[in-house]
């Protein structure tokens, strides 16, 4: 079977270029993606995962767009000059894109905090996307910037440095200030944006298709409680949830590269019987 060749490209967003890599699907597209990485360093971590599972679904019928959000990766602007807006508005830019480009129904594909965008910006267009697809979804922005932000409190205390806590790490944020956390510089907007953001404010999802992938320790385990609560959530609104647990090593939080196969070949399997 021929292999479609990436396709590299940059949109037009709303604040400066967007860069993407289209992956043709093999024929003609059944769906389509729109990619959304996972936060920092995180987004370097799973690229190869990523681009091996965009190649596994081109060859299902699947197109596949991976977006840098804007501040990241090869597109315009820097970390401390992205929003959220600004990432919502660019995801839905790049939807029209897909849409007219794979002529398929749309759907969005995002990897941790890329996940909760990806359900926030469904939730900001309802109706426009026909499915979600989630690897190791956040629910909560806060905690997550919380744990982030924990990451600089342990690189001042490593060097004996004056310590803060994530409290007055919030404060400086909100005054204006820019601080750099594990090497990227975070500023007030995106920090604001980043504790606003939750599942469980999120009420506009109904009809959509939500597969939701999620690591577990061992085979046969279920998912977490705080998993199967968002979960049964999205189902209260209407959503047709399917729950995959997988095992594997977690590769957002590894410094050297790793394969996830499972993680993979469960997505792949799932999404041709969902067909």
């Amino acid at each position: 079977m021929a292999i479609s060749q990436p396709v590299p490209l940059f949109l037009q967003g709303s604040a400066g270029l967007v860069f993407a890599l289209y992956l043709p699907a093999h024929g003609q597209a059944r769906q389509a993606f729109v990619y959304l990485p996972p936060f920092a360093e995180e987004m370097n971590r799973c690229r190869a995962t990523v681009a091996q599972q965009a190649r596994a679904l081109c060859q299902q019928g699947i197109a596949c767009l991976l977006l840098d959000p804007y501040g990241t990766g090869d597109s315009s602007g820097n970390l401390d000059q992205a929003t959220w807006d600004i990432w919502v508005k660019d995801t839905l830019t790049a939807a029209e894109w897909l849409a007219q480009r794979a002529n398929a129904p749309v759907g969005l594909w995002g990897l941790r905090l890329g996940a909760l965008l990806a359900t926030d910006v469904a939730n900001q267009a309802p109706g426009r996307f026909n499915r979600l697809l989630l690897w190791q979804p956040v629910q909560d922005g806060r905690q997550y910037f919380t744990q982030y932000l924990r990451l600089r409190v342990a690189f001042l205390m490593d060097r004996n440095l004056p310590p803060e806590t994530t409290d007055e790490m919030r404060v400086a944020l909100a005054a204006g200030q820019t601080l750099e956390v594990a090497g990227y510089p975070i500023a007030g907007p995106l920090a604001r944006d980043l504790d606003g953001t939750k599942l469980a404010l999120l009420t506009r999802l109904s009809g959509l298709r939500v597969d939701w992938f999620e690591q577990v320790g061992q085979a046969g385990k279920p998912l977490t409680p705080a998993s199967q609560k968002g979960m049964q959530q999205l189902t209260e609104q209407g959503c047709q949830v399917s729950a995959i647990p997988f095992t594997g090593p977690p590769i957002w939080q590894l410094h050297k590269r790793d394969d996830v196969p499972e993680l993979v070949s469960l997505t792949s399997a799932h999404l041709q019987e969902a067909a």
